[in-house]
């Protein structure tokens, strides 16, 4: 009997969506080191993935640590706005050694023509940040793919259970980094996933790709990024069913409320969700739709 991941088996129509993305050029490689081989999904929703081990010195027509390096220098562009750039060491010791990343790549052309028809949402100049990349590229010899996306997660002291911590994209628009996710969790072959992430943050939208978000907890004062709350996608829960109207809208920025969700998490007195799609706008403004149970 084949073992199928929950992700595969809970959101089968994620393999039409990679195959798009493939016909757009990009290609997706799996980046840790051959101990973990054996262990992780080469193949998810039918895709073989490309194999990157980071210890291999083997010549080949591009550097594999060029391209890792590359990785962490435009996840780094992505998240600039949020002050949460991934230092080296934590892509060698928190992916590469104990898990995997999971990279979308462009080949150099199509990568550049990109980057000129592109219109990003940061604070940063990003296009200028990109065009600085290519110019180095150019300037090293550089000839490989260069990464345009990617999800790295963690795993958990329980078995199945891994913590999502690096989701990021620049071809928002194609839905890359839906697809990036869905095809690490099934190498990785995950049952559930714990994340932290912002009330504003897009990539809410991604994380609901995946169904409703458990609130596990509901702000994270600790954290760098204002506004962070921890939650949990169940994989293993059965997809499909009438999603239900969210029980009120939360502003991203009324930590007040995100304060009293949390005293009620605590008592058992509530449970929350975060419902699909993640952000809704109102009146010009964007919300969070939270649907408020009570614990079974």
């Amino acid at each position: 009997m084949t073992f199928m991941p929950a992700v595969e088996a809970r959101f089968p129509d994620f393999a039409d969506h990679t195959d798009t993305l493939v016909g757009h050029g990009v290609e997706f490689f799996l980046a840790s080191n051959e101990t973990l081989r054996p262990h992780l999904n080469e193949n998810p929703y039918g895709h073989k993935l490309t194999w990157l081990d980071f210890t291999d010195t083997t010549e080949k027509d591009w550097s594999i640590r060029d391209f890792l390096n590359y990785f962490n220098v435009i996840n780094g562009i992505a998240f600039g706005d949020r002050g949460i750039p991934m230092p080296q060491w934590v892509m060698v010791d928190l992916i590469l050694m104990p898990a995997a990343a999971l990279i979308a790549g462009l080949p150099q052309d199509d990568f550049a023509a990109m980057v000129e028809r592109s219109t990003f949402r940061f604070d940063t100049d990003v296009k200028q940040l990109l065009r600085k990349v290519q110019q180095e590229m150019r300037d090293n010899g550089y000839r490989g793919p260069v990464p345009v996306g990617g999800y790295c997660a963690a795993p958990s002291a329980e078995h199945g259970r891994w913590v999502g911590w690096s989701l990021w994209s620049l071809m928002p628009a194609v839905g890359l980094g839906k697809a990036a996710k869905a095809l690490a969790l099934s190498a990785y072959r995950a049952q559930k996933l714990d994340g932290v992430t912002q009330y504003d943050n897009s990539a809410l939208k991604v994380h609901t790709e995946f169904g409703p978000l458990r609130v596990l907890v509901a702000t994270v004062p600790f954290h760098t990024s204002p506004g962070s709350f921890v939650y949990q996608s169940d994989l293993t829960l059965p997809a499909g069913g009438e999603l239900p109207e969210p029980t009120f809208l939360l502003d991203p920025f009324d930590y007040d409320r995100q304060r009293a969700m949390q005293k009620d998490i605590e008592a058992g007195r509530c449970v929350f969700h975060v419902l699909p799609p993640g952000h809704v706008r109102r009146d010009g403004k964007t919300y969070v739709p939270i649907l408020e149970g009570k614990p079974q």
